[in-house]
């Protein structure tokens, strides 16, 4: 289960501002002293969080939590992106509540963006600094499950077709993709009601078919090309989903 920011603690705003990387610019070392909200809108922001590589890209946003090891081991593409610093923040595993990574919309968290810029250059009060990073975690709250979701799937179409004959496990799409498990079989449910695993499989279903139906390619050599692997695998999900074997289904067509 992944954690989320707990919505039910009001966290405190530090410092707020824009930042951007030089070429060639590293992520600094540190264990981090506060928690950060990074939103990036152009480019790609690389770091070391604990041990594991992370990657922001542009659209996203990203939460780094106060005490985690943050090690700049690969240089970043030239990312600019705005970053919130606060304390006082709650992560919890149960109930509603904020994912550490997910999707923005520049255009319309900008507005925002400037506006708290402003308030911390002319020395604003933090109560209204804070108001507005509020409206800012309150946005990303509402919209960032419901952006870029088509993106996602598309981006993962993308990597399983380059090598089609490759088994991808979920791990692989996830760390591919940058967000968790969980949230990946949570995009395919909501945007095709399926689990990636069987969504996959009828993308690889449908290029057999056309193969079947439109080359004379061996049935061996169909389950190879559309990453079946042997014919057994290409068998068991054709029939279920035909109702007849891959031979069969060949000579129906030729038939026509």
């Amino acid at each position: 289960m992944e954690y989320k920011l707990s919505l039910d603690t009001l966290p405190y705003l530090t410092y707020a501002s824009f930042r951007y990387f030089e070429r060639h610019e590293k992520h600094i070392d540190r264990v981090c002293p506060h928690n950060v909200l990074l939103l990036v809108f152009e480019g790609v922001l690389r770091f070391w969080e604990d041990g594991i590589p992370i990657k922001v890209q542009a659209g996203e946003y990203y939460i780094q939590q106060v005490g985690l090891l943050q090690q700049g081991i690969e240089e970043s593409d030239c990312p600019k992106y705005y970053f919130i610093q606060f304390l006082g923040a709650e992560y919890t595993q149960d109930g509603d509540g904020l994912p550490l990574r997910g999707k923005f919309s520049f255009s319309e968290l900008l507005p925002l963006f400037k506006e708290l810029d402003t308030l911390r250059l002319s020395g604003a009060h933090m109560m209204e600094q804070c108001a507005v990073a509020y409206k800012i975690f309150a946005w990303l709250h509402r919209n960032s499950d419901n952006i870029g979701h088509s993106a996602v799937i598309g981006k993962v179409l993308s990597a399983v077709t380059t090598d089609i004959r490759k088994s991808f496990s979920l791990d692989e799409i996830a760390e591919h993709c940058g967000y968790s498990k969980n949230q990946i079989i949570n995009i395919f449910k909501s945007e095709t009601g399926k689990t990636p695993h069987a969504y996959i499989n009828e993308r690889k279903l449908e290029m057999a078919k056309q193969l079947l139906r439109d080359s004379e390619s061996s049935l061996a050599s169909i389950s190879v090309e559309c990453g079946f692997g042997d014919y057994i695998n290409l068998y068991r999900v054709f029939t279920k989903a035909e109702g007849c074997s891959p031979l069969a289904w060949r000579k129906k067509q030729q038939k026509k």
